[in-house]
């Protein structure tokens, strides 16, 4: 075992002053000790550093059968069956595969693909597994699943550290899902029971991808994954000569690094304005204009330059907007009624129209448009607040009018995400107000982040922001998403 000091260790090893290891979430000790780790100190100054140690990928892959079976009373020659059928439900729940690139990205396309391509002893297919198990334990109430998830979490995270710190070993599309997968697993995962174990192991995964050794670049233009020109997961190779054409590309079509870095964007049939390029002036726009409006010492030279560029940008959307293709519209497909306006619906029966979308990545991209957008919007009006000007109320009128429609359009899709079947959804709610029967994680997952942020915009209603609140705790309760949970309890302004 290592010993890698008391400060570090976690509170059990602490209390009991012995050797940790620090494995995270659950140290070995604790974990072959068929106890709860209580977690570890969530400190600002916990310093990651990449340290290999005696462990090699290959102790870490003989290590995982036997973790297995130690940590569960299911024979070890189950679990081939076992993981292949968790790993098949994965796939059904979190990936949305797509017929036509040029329309929809989907999500997670052709992972299901590359893992076959890869073999099951990859690092990529180890991480499928392990999310597939803790996916497969949160839907079933089983700590069992969840528990050797943990440990085989432990394991890779090793195997991963080593693998892309290996200066020989070439930068792979496969190691970059591998990372993905391991981020996914943090958000299934997570609980408000131990927020520090969740802090500390984002810290971990950072500290590995951006170690001197990482093939990787997170820190190039606007700090994301990127990629010019993105491909599909099952059309890439995992050898060196796919790798070779990849980087090549990356080299050719951007300026911003030559380090091997991915973002998967959609290929929208358009010919200008693509909504991740503004999406990235977004982020950039929202941190300058925390820092200048909370300034009190800001010159009001400084506030009219900020809502110039906040306008600016606020024209790009709209211009992104009005030329999406025609399969990308939203569609109109019914309406809930309430009678009593003045208790908050149950999660999915906000009043008003229900939207419908060809799949749920461009319902995803609508969201995340309208999102941003209204962040844009608020940036403005704020601008304008402190400005202070005579012409305050007519800009405020014309911005809560772009804000109803924006708001309503989130709103309208949630039901899209949520339910399993949406006409059967609709049937039901003239009846009342039942349960909805949930649909794929995967639309949970990418509506939860829209409600947070929606609930921190200040032009959002407070009635609205409990809807949003309860709908997230739904997502947690219903789809297994832990981070949606979390969310769902965090103070919202």
């Amino acid at each position: 075992m290592v010993n890698n000091g008391a400060s570090g260790a976690c509170y059990a090893c602490k209390q009991r002053h012995k050797k940790c290891d620090e494995t995270r979430p659950s140290c070995l000790r604790c974990s072959r000790a068929h106890r709860q780790c209580p977690g570890y100190n969530a400190s600002r100054e916990l310093k990651f550093v990449n340290y290999a140690g005696e462990t090699t990928c290959e102790l870490a892959h003989q290590q995982s059968a036997s973790l297995l079976h130690h940590s569960t009373h299911i024979d070890v020659h189950e679990w081939p069956a076992i993981k292949h059928n968790a790993r098949s439900a994965f796939f059904n729940d979190y990936c949305i595969t797509s017929k036509d690139q040029t329309l929809s990205r989907g999500y997670l396309n052709g992972l299901e693909t590359m893992i076959t391509k890869a073999g099951p002893t990859s690092e990529v297919a180890k991480a499928c597994t392990i999310i597939a198990l803790a996916s497969l334990g949160k839907k079933v109430g089983d700590p069992m699943f969840l528990h050797a998830a943990e440990n085989l979490h432990s394991l890779l995270l090793r195997s991963f550290r080593l693998s892309i710190s290996n200066e020989t070993a070439s930068a792979s599309v496969e190691s970059l899902i591998t990372a993905v997968l391991l981020g996914l697993y943090e958000i299934i995962t997570s609980t408000d029971a131990y927020h520090g174990a969740h802090i500390a192991h984002a810290r971990g995964i950072s500290a590995i991808l951006i170690s001197k050794q990482s093939p990787f670049d997170l820190v190039c233009g606007g700090k994301l994954f990127q990629l010019s020109n993105p491909l599909p997961l099952e059309d890439l190779d995992l050898d060196n000569s796919g790798l070779q054409h990849l980087q090549y590309s990356l080299m050719k079509d951007t300026k911003v690094s030559p380090i091997f870095s991915v973002l998967c964007t959609p290929l929208v049939k358009q010919s200008n304005t693509t909504i991740e390029s503004i999406f990235i002036q977004t982020a950039s726009l929202i941190l300058r204009a925390r820092s200048l409006i909370a300034d009190e010492a800001t010159t009001i030279d400084q506030l009219y330059c900020l809502k110039l560029d906040a306008e600016q940008l606020d024209e790009r959307y709209n211009a992104w907007s009005e030329n999406i293709p025609d399969e990308w519209q939203p569609r109109s497909v019914g309406v809930i009624t309430l009678k009593n306006d003045e208790t908050t619906p149950p999660a999915g029966y906000w009043p008003g129209t229900i939207s419908s979308y060809k799949d749920a990545y461009i319902a995803s991209i609508w969201d995340g448009y309208r999102k941003a957008r209204l962040m844009v919007l608020e940036i403005i009006l704020d601008c304008y607040k402190r400005i202070n000007t005579s012409h305050y109320l007519e800009v405020d009128s014309s911005i809560h009018k772009k804000t109803e429609e924006l708001i309503g359009g989130i709103v309208s899709s949630i039901p899209y995400f949520l339910a399993a079947d949406l006409q059967v959804f609709l049937k039901n709610s003239t009846t009342g107000t039942p349960s909805i029967v949930p649909g794929r994680p995967v639309g949970g997952l990418l509506l939860m982040n829209t409600l947070w942020a929606l609930m921190t915009i200040s032009m959002v209603e407070p009635r609205l922001k409990s809807y949003l609140k309860d709908c997230l705790a739904w997502v947690g309760n219903h789809m297994g998403l832990g981070q949606a949970t979390i969310l769902s309890k965090v103070r919202y302004r």
